[in-house]
């Protein structure tokens, strides 16, 4: 075989090995407007703070509740595309990629500020801090209500963007204030 034909050979071969660029592509969620994570103004009885009461126990799973205290309750969600926006990857929703590749887990931490007032108890300002994890890379997303998160990606899956936004779609805070008023 000749010098010019091993060239054009090895060309052709080069070429066919050559790896195909991905036509992924990242589009980041819409900001929502500032959700106001305050309740209403309501100052509660002494009936309205034993409901208040058994309804913590139960959530809690625990005999005392001290509302003299801020009120901090975790766990994990399970439906995290109806808790959590970050975006989508092509036309599929970003969290469904994540879970679909690595397998995903959200975990939320509600902090509730309680104000005694003569007979009565006030709810005031909470806040809830989320945390995304991508279970077999391990990448966390820590965000909270009002305050998204942009996240270097180590992959950006030749995307020009290498940031990954995620932020709350306000979901959970909506079942809060709706939990504590009677």
């Amino acid at each position: 075989m000749s010098k010019k034909y091993f060239l054009i050979f090895l060309l052709f071969f080069l070429i066919g090995c050559e790896v195909q660029e991905s036509k992924n592509i990242y589009k980041p969620p819409q900001e929502l407007e500032s959700f106001k994570n305050v309740f209403e103004l309501n100052i509660y009885t002494n009936d309205q703070i034993n409901q208040i009461k058994i309804k913590l126990k139960k959530l809690l799973q625990t005999d005392v509740i001290d509302l003299k205290e801020p009120i901090s309750i975790n766990f994990d969600i399970e439906d995290i595309p109806d808790y959590i926006d970050c975006g989508y990857m092509n036309e599929e929703i970003y969290v469904n990629y994540i879970e679909r590749i690595f397998g995903t887990q959200l975990q939320a931490d509600i902090g509730i500020n309680v104000k005694m007032i003569n007979d009565g108890i006030l709810f005031e300002k909470f806040n809830i801090k989320y945390t995304f994890t991508s279970k077999e890379t391990g990448t966390r997303w820590r965000f909270a209500t009002n305050k998204p998160k942009d996240l270097l990606v180590g992959n950006p899956v030749y995307d020009e963007n290498p940031y990954r936004k995620c932020l709350s779609k306000n979901t959970l805070e909506n079942e809060i204030i709706k939990y504590f008023s009677l």
